[in-house]
């Protein structure tokens, strides 16, 4: 018994610490950096794009075209098939824009970025995604931080936010660019870069060995490797890229699972970190804080699943729960969100239990582009939901048949409570 209490008190107090820490982290407070105005740098924007709509691209050229900035090229690299490239070349675009497209398309995205690189004339290189929206003094603002350091991570918004999913996901948008960037940036902890809105010296991604190709999460390799080699990537709180929101609750599940997979696939990896002290144990907290979410109730599973082979006692279950449920509602208050929907946190249960498991394990990942258009899909439940709601089930009722009547009715009734919560979707 005494075992299984520990873990899963040990579960509670990690996953209500990191949410906790999320709170505690969120600010509004204006940064007020001291930049060097002078410039005269050479700026590569690059982006990869693959079966993304024309209409699309052509946007993103006629925005990425106004910037007010001599000295820029943009390159687009394609892994698109021929027939689709036809269309991408087809569309009129000015002398400083270049379109590639990879007769080899190997390393994911991460093999389309360097070979982005690998064509590149700029000093700077700027990392945008297919949907990005930029100002016209974009490269004005964010140059002066490029004076003072190697690299840089940029806010992100959401544009246009329409339906109740889109607004949801821009309020947590701007709660982890507030939290998870701006507040850990302001308390000199290790920024870890969006791959969306990305600015680094070519000198620097060329030392530390360009983007690690195969990688899911490659935006979150890149940044474990410049901490781990004493790379300062700063926070541009001033400087706004725009994007979209997924526009189904499909698209946001499979992203989350994304995100989640990539943090598992570098877990070891990330552990690397803890040479670097404190700072270090924050970054592999907040590397691996998409298996670190679920991880309390996930250790409740395991513990009904188990039963009567190992035991747990009441009071573990209960002051465990009694924490984790705490911590999210203060997060809850924390981060002013408008929006609610229940789906909100069983979409994120089921896909970072699922993605970051199969990320553990190297499993075979088959990369889905989130669109950002598409036929409202409220009706949908994935597969991983079912199984989990069932193996929830198969807990409870195992440890609601058990011999000691208050104990096991309690952990069964724990166990298909949540159970059904997870049903919650639709």
């Amino acid at each position: 018994m005494l075992f299984m209490d520990i873990l899963i008190l040990f579960s509670a107090i990690l996953s209500s610490s990191w949410i906790i820490l999320q709170g505690a982290y969120y600010t509004d407070k204006v940064i007020m950096d001291k930049l060097n105005g002078s410039f005269s740098f050479r700026v590569s924007i690059i982006v990869a794009v693959k079966d993304e709509p024309k209409e699309l691209i052509e946007k993103l050229v006629e925005n990425l075209s106004r910037i007010e900035y001599d000295n820029y090229e943009v390159i687009i690299v394609s892994d698109d098939s021929e027939e689709k490239f036809e269309e991408l070349k087809a569309l009129p675009v000015p002398p400083n824009f270049s379109l590639f497209r990879r007769d080899f398309q190997g390393g994911r995205k991460a093999g389309a970025l360097n070979y982005g690189i690998e064509k590149s004339t700029g000093e700077i290189l700027i990392f945008l995604d297919s949907e990005a929206r930029v100002e016209p003094d974009f490269l004005s603002r964010i140059l002066p931080y490029m004076n003072k350091y190697e690299a840089v991570a940029m806010r992100l918004r959401i544009r246009n936010p329409e339906s109740k999913l889109q607004r949801l996901y821009s309020e947590m948008t701007d709660f982890s660019m507030n939290s998870l960037f701006k507040g850990r940036w302001l308390r000199g902890l290790p920024i870890f870069p969006n791959g969306s809105a990305f600015s680094i010296r070519k000198e620097t991604v060329v030392k530390v060995g360009y983007w690690r190709e195969g990688i899911i999460a490659e935006d979150l390799e890149m940044g474990i490797r410049l901490f781990l080699k004493g790379v300062t990537v700063a926070y541009a709180d001033d400087v706004v890229v725009e994007t979209l929101a997924p526009f189904s609750w499909k698209d946001l599940f499979e992203q989350m699972k994304r995100w989640a997979y990539g943090s598992g696939q570098l877990m070891i990896y990330s552990l690397s970190m803890a040479r670097k002290g404190i700072k270090g144990i924050e970054g592999i907290i907040y590397a691996n804080q998409w298996g670190i979410y679920p991880l309390f109730i996930l250790m409740l599973l395991i513990a009904g699943l188990v039963y009567p082979f190992l035991t747990s006692s009441i009071l573990a279950w209960i002051f465990g729960l009694s924490i984790f449920l705490l911590s999210s509602f203060l997060l809850s208050i924390r981060s002013r969100m408008e929006e609610y929907d229940i789906r909100i946190p069983t979409l994120m249960l089921t896909a970072f239990l699922t993605g970051y498991f199969l990320g553990a394990l190297r499993t075979k990942f088959k990369w889905k582009v989130t669109p950002k258009i598409g036929i409202n899909d409220d009706l949908w439940i994935p597969w991983e939901v079912n199984l989990i709601s069932f193996l929830f089930l198969l807990a409870g009722t195992l440890d609601i048949t058990g011999e000691d009547l208050v104990r096991d009715v309690t952990h069964g009734a724990i166990l298909l409570i949540i159970s059904l919560i997870v049903l919650a979707i639709p």
